[in-house]
C-alpha cells in the first residue's frame, strides 16, 4: 500500500492525489496540513521524509519520493498500466515544457497570491509566538522571505504584480494552445493536464475567475478536467477547511487583483 501525506487544499497534493486516482492506485492517506503555521501537527522526524517539511510526500517500500512534479513521473514509472505520458516523443517534451513552468515560477507566485489575499489573515489569528516558531522551522528561504513580506505588505506587496502577470500570461498562452489542441501535450490527457488544472481551481477559490473569463478554451478545458470521476475524488471531494476565508477574502481583493491584471495586460500590449 502506497502512503501520501497531504492536505486538502494542496496544489501539489491535489496533483499527485489526481494521479493516484486517474491511475487507481490504492493509496493510504496520511494529513499534514503544513499551510497554516502548525509546526506542532508535523509527525516526528518529518523533515527526514522532506528536508523542505512540505507536503506531498509518498512512501513505497519504505522510501520517502517527495516533490509533486517527480511523484507523478515516478508514478508512471512504478505504475505503467495506465500511462499518463503520451507515446510520441514530441507530445511527450511538450508536456514536460508545461509542467516546467510550475518550477520555473508559477508554483511561487500561487504562493504569493495565496499569502497576499488570504494566508495573511489566518496567520495573524494564529499570534505572532506560533507564527514566529513556523517561520524558524521552516527551510525554504524563499518561501520563508517571500511569506513575510506578503504577509507585512499584504495586497501592497511589490511581489504581488509579478505573481498576477505570471498567472495572465499562463493562462493566456495555455488558451491559446488549447485552440488547436485538445490536451496540453496534444491528443491525450497527461501529467500536464494534473500538473497545472489545480492552479485555475485555486485562483478559482479566491475568486478570481471573472479575471480569464474571456479565455473560452482555458475554460472548456478545466470543465472537461473537472467532470471526470478521478477530479472529484482527488480535489472536490476533499474540500477545503479555509474555504469560507478564500470567499470572503478573495471577494475583498478583486479588485485590486483585477487592476493588476489589466496593467499587466496593457503592458504587454504597449
Amino acid at each position: 500500500m502506497l502512503t501520501l501525506y497531504h492536505y486538502d487544499r494542496s496544489t501539489a497534493a491535489q496533483r499527485v492525489r489526481l494521479a493516484l486516482e486517474e491511475k487507481e492506485i490504492p493509496w493510504e492517506s496520511i494529513v499534514v496540513d503544513t499551510a497554516r503555521g502548525d509546526v506542532e501537527a508535523l509527525p516526528d522526524e518529518y523533515h527526514r521524509l522532506n528536508p523542505k517539511g512540505l507536503v506531498p510526500v509518498i512512501i513505497r517500500d519504505g522510501k520517502a519520493i517527495p516533490e509533486s512534479l517527480v511523484i507523478l513521473e515516478y508514478l508512471e514509472d512504478v505504475f505503467p498500466e495506465r500511462p499518463f505520458r503520451p507515446d510520441a516523443p514530441e507530445d511527450r517534451a511538450r508536456m514536460r515544457l508545461w509542467m516546467r513552468r510550475i518550477d520555473e515560477g508559477i508554483h511561487v507566485a500561487s504562493r504569493v497570491l495565496g499569502v497576499c489575499i488570504v494566508n495573511r489573515h489566518i496567520y495573524r489569528e494564529k499570534g505572532e509566538e506560533k507564527i514566529g516558531k513556523y517561520y524558524a522551522s521552516m527551510k525554504d528561504e524563499v518561501r520563508k522571505t517571500n511569506d513575510q513580506l506578503n504577509i507585512e505588505r499584504g495586497l501592497d506587496s511589490p511581489l504581488l504584480p509579478g505573481a498576477v502577470t505570471a498567472f495572465r500570461k499562463l493562462f493566456e498562452e495555455m488558451d491559446a494552445f488549447l485552440a488547436e489542441n485538445r490536451w496540453l501535450a496534444g491528443d491525450s490527457y497527461s501529467l500536464a493536464d494534473m500538473a497545472l488544472v489545480v492552479y485555475v481551481r485555486r485562483l478559482e477559490s479566491f475568486m478570481m475567475a471573472p479575471l480569464w473569463s474571456d479565455l473560452s478554451r482555458l475554460e472548456e478545458w478545466y470543465r472537461r478536467i473537472e467532470a471526470r470521476p478521478a477530479y472529484q475524488r482527488a480535489v472536490v471531494a476533499w474540500g477545503d477547511v479555509t474555504e469560507a476565508k478564500r470567499k470572503a477574502h478573495g471577494t475583498e481583493a478583486f479588485p485590486r487583483i483585477a487592476a493588476l491584471w489589466r496593467g499587466s495586460e496593457e503592458r504587454t500590449v504597449a
